[in-house]
């Protein structure tokens, strides 16, 4: 499912991309959030560190500088997906200052927003497939899936255990799962275990090499049993 942000001080074109956007992607869209002014999309994508966004900027934003916005949105959220749309071709150069997937020009082509839809998916999905980046006050730092032992739930922080140590950030589990592969699963409401990682199961609990644990409450027990022992058939 995608997440979509679009950002353009032009409020009649903004509200016909996100019909557009809606149009292509139909049910695929889980969120889609508009913005008239760089500094609300800017706030909304610190309040939401870590998430992996689709975002539609307007390269032009009043006096301002969409190309700029990306690099704040991108340094917060590095695995979002950017899309810039402009209705000059003057600016093609200015946006590869900064990582983007797609150049789209006013008027809209459907055909091309369907190109750029699916390609910042399908990056999304191959960054799904290399790990997880945190994003926290000491910066971005991306972990890999295998140094993941599993996610801890606190109030609004989450911390990640590896294999190494903990780093701690602040999320939501409905946002991190997405970005998870098959070996993690929710064992908990407080927490989220890379299975492949797991030395043994036993006594409501999942047991790592490091000595730590993770509890598996009495509601996910049956289905994440039958997971974890389907897991080591498939894999052992």
């Amino acid at each position: 499912m995608w997440k979509i942000l679009i950002c353009d001080d032009d409020a009649v074109f903004l509200e016909l991309l996100k019909k557009s956007v809606i149009k292509a992607a139909g049910d695929r869209i889980r969120e889609i959030r508009t913005f008239v002014e760089k500094e609300q999309i800017e706030f909304y994508a610190a309040e939401h560190p870590n998430e992996a966004y689709i975002v539609f900027l307007d390269v032009e934003l009043g006096e301002n500088n969409g190309v700029d916005s990306a690099k704040r949105i991108l340094n917060i959220q590095p695995n979002s997906q950017i899309i810039f749309v402009s209705a000059h071709d003057k600016y093609y150069l200015d946006v590869y200052e900064v990582d983007h997937i797609f150049f789209l020009k006013k008027p809209l082509e459907a055909e091309q927003l369907r190109k750029a839809l699916k390609r910042a998916a399908d990056k999304l999905e191959g960054v799904k497939g290399d790990g997880f980046v945190v994003v926290n006050k000491k910066g971005a730092q991306k972990l890999s899936f295998n140094e993941i032992l599993f996610f801890e739930k606190e109030k609004r922080k989450i911390h990640v255990h590896t294999t190494k140590d903990v780093i701690t950030f602040y999320g939501k589990f409905d946002d991190i799962e997405p970005q998870l592969d098959d070996r993690f699963i929710r064992c908990h409401n407080s927490y989220i275990v890379n299975i492949s990682k797991v030395k043994k199961m036993g006594n409501r609990k999942f047991y790592f090499d490091t000595e730590k644990v993770a509890p598996i409450s009495k509601s996910y027990y049956s289905d994440v049993r039958d997971i974890f022992l389907d897991y080591l058939e498939r894999n052992f």
